[in-house]
């Protein structure tokens, strides 16, 4: 009678060998190898028992999207998930999404990891030094249960989200918008003593 490790989450049938189901890439060294006989046993005693349905499994990109355990690229970004560890649904409640601001005319890339102001004399000062729209303390960025806010400061050439002046108080900004930093597109053309981001997240850049 064939033998076979059962997957305890997609049911996928492994050979014994297996550590990791082929199918989901669930660790299978501590599952038992068995064969149809033991497994239609084994299904009667949960069911007599009550047993609770196991937690479906999930994907879960670094933009914080939950996807099919058999998605092989993120429904949402499209980064390859195949590499990553399929988790119990809810597993990463906590996980927080990464946003980073990268710079339009460059390689320069900010990561918003905490709370910060930025400006010439402020966080992002290596890359806005040379940047005279940009106030001293020009803006505050920060990132709350998976969400990305920015607040401007500057009084003189304020702050811009997709061309549009941000109101007073915090603004959300979501990937793919732009911020301007002391200035917006005037004539179709951006200023080039302000500076420009594009809002992205996670490993999606």
């Amino acid at each position: 009678m064939e033998k076979y490790k059962v997957c305890p989450y997609c049911g996928k049938h492994n050979p014994p060998k297996m550590l990791e189901c082929v199918e989901c890439e669930t660790d299978l060294s501590n599952i038992s190898v068995v064969d149809s006989e033991t497994e239609q046993k084994n299904r009667e005693k949960e069911t007599a028992g009550g047993a609770e349905p196991m937690p479906e499994m999930v994907r879960i990109c670094d933009c914080g999207t939950h996807n099919p355990v058999s998605a092989r690229k993120c429904v949402n970004c499209g980064e390859d998930i195949s590499d990553v560890i399929p988790e119990t649904e809810g597993a990463g409640a906590e996980k927080q999404t990464r946003y980073v601001l990268a710079a339009l005319e460059g390689e320069y890339v900010y990561e918003v990891t905490e709370r910060a102001v930025v400006g010439r004399e402020a966080g992002m000062q290596e890359y806005l030094s040379s940047k005279p729209y940009v106030s001293r303390r020009h803006a505050e960025l920060w990132a709350e249960n998976g969400h990305l806010f920015v607040k401007n400061l500057s009084q003189t050439n304020y702050t811009f989200v997709n061309n549009q002046k941000i109101p007073e108080g915090d603004c959300e900004v979501h990937e793919g918008d732009e911020v301007g930093l002391g200035g917006n597109i005037q004539n179709g053309r951006r200023q080039e003593a302000a500076a420009y981001f594009q809002v992205r997240t996670g490993s999606c850049i």
